[in-house]
């Protein structure tokens, strides 16, 4: 007998009915095992546990403790999936509590296959040479009306990204004409399965990042999007802890339709 609870959500949305089932939303985020095997980008250290250990104590029950009880210690923005808001680039008091909705949120699933700069006719607000962008087009031809959510799979989708170095492998990132499109979009909360919308390096502007927060509300980062997920509409879920901070380890869970 199967001890799930399902529960059926049914939602109306945009003049149409939809129904979502609990048990089948699908996580779109990097589990965070601590075992040195994470993904890492900007020279930040593994994320690492520790057992609180005194006179009288010890955290672990592999030491002969009577439980376990860790710190844990996350570069929040490079270590796994996270989500942020417009105070990780702005002095304002808005935090990622404050912008992160709690509801499920109307949105697009689509995958693409970054190419060469030189390959388009789009720019960036630093020179580049031969790195890998999204651009307008590629975003354009694949979507074309305002979206609450957009979420963005790369190609080709390795299972390599779990435990990739983002500074020995380059990712791709986004050109300043793909950001622009995506505020026309009216896209409040941009997800993707990069490390950063911005190059590693600009030089400290983070240019896409003050862009899209001019209409923007967070920005998701390091997710992992199965292959198994179809491209196309659903409803998403952010799920993340209570912090009171630029940004938090995040949760995405994608409803598909």
């Amino acid at each position: 007998m199967d001890s799930k609870i399902k529960l059926k959500t049914k939602i109306e949305y945009a003049g149409k009915s939809y129904s979502i089932n609990s048990v089948n939303g699908f996580d779109l985020s990097l589990k965070n095992n601590f075992d040195g095997k994470n993904p890492i980008f900007f020279n930040a250290k593994q994320s690492s546990i520790t057992a609180i250990q005194n006179e009288e104590f010890t955290g672990d029950l592999m030491k002969g403790g009577s439980c376990n009880v860790y710190t844990a210690n996350v570069d929040i923005h490079c270590n796994g999936t996270h989500t942020e808001c417009i105070s990780h680039i702005n002095d304002v008091q808005i935090k990622i509590v404050d912008v992160c909705p709690n509801e499920l949120i109307p949105s697009q699933l689509i995958s693409l296959k970054p190419e060469k700069i030189s390959d388009t006719k789009d720019s960036y607000h630093v020179n580049l040479t031969s790195e890998l962008v999204i651009s307008q087009k590629m975003i354009a031809d694949k979507i074309k009306n305002p979206v609450e959510s957009l979420i963005i799979r790369t190609l080709p989708n390795f299972k390599f990204k779990k435990s990739r170095n983002y500074d020995e492998n380059p990712a791709p990132f986004f050109t300043s004409e793909a950001i622009e499109y995506i505020n026309e979009l009216s896209i409040e909360h941009l997800l993707v399965d990069m490390p950063s919308i911005d190059k590693a390096d600009d030089g400290g502007m983070l240019g896409n990042h003050h862009a899209f927060f001019k209409k923007g509300k967070t920005i998701s980062e390091l997710l992992y999007i199965s292959n198994s997920i179809k491209d196309g509409f659903g409803f998403l879920q952010i799920q993340i802890p209570n912090w009171n901070l630029d940004a938090a380890p995040s949760r995405p869970i994608f409803y598909p339709m």
